[in-house]
């Protein structure tokens, strides 16, 4: 039976040097990977539709909830999949900045074309999921993506 023997050897010069006997080479120990803190951002959004016809199409809800603390705003935008459909965009918010009752829910209609942005609209102490209907303004319908952020003004 062969037993793996350790011997330290010192040098002239101080040194210590360690090796293995039976293996001749020194081999690595699997280090740990580093922990890294995930990204504490996220994608508030959704896909949404715009019938033809000028009718409101159904509420699209991100899948991301807010919570949401006295001051707190949150700001909408949108984009037409289809270059030639320009529509409107109504965005739901709350109607109380400060304060712990967030106030009722309200919808708000902001721009109207193929992209858009909103300001900065009151969230308040409210918690809930992040919505937005669209409307064409001519007879194509369009699909439409948004994305909501949530913050501080």
């Amino acid at each position: 039976m062969r037993h793996n023997v350790k011997r330290i050897l010192v040098g002239m010069t101080g040194v210590v040097l360690v090796t293995v006997a039976g293996t001749g080479v020194a081999q690595a120990q699997p280090q740990a990977p580093a922990f890294q803190e995930p990204p504490q951002t996220k994608q508030l959004g959704g896909t949404g539709y715009a019938p033809p016809g000028g009718a409101w199409g159904p509420v699209s809800q991100s899948t991301d909830y807010v919570l949401g603390y006295p001051g707190t705003v949150i700001d909408y935008s949108y984009q037409s999949q289809s270059d030639a459909s320009p529509i409107h965009a109504t965005a739901k918010h709350y109607t109380n900045a400060q304060g712990s009752d967030p106030g009722p829910e309200a919808w708000s209609e902001f721009g109207a074309g193929t992209t858009g942005r909103s300001g900065p609209m009151v969230w308040g102490n409210a918690g809930a999921y992040p919505a937005m209907r669209f409307q064409s303004v001519n007879v194509l319908g369009a699909q439409v993506t948004w994305t909501a952020g949530a913050g501080v003004p």
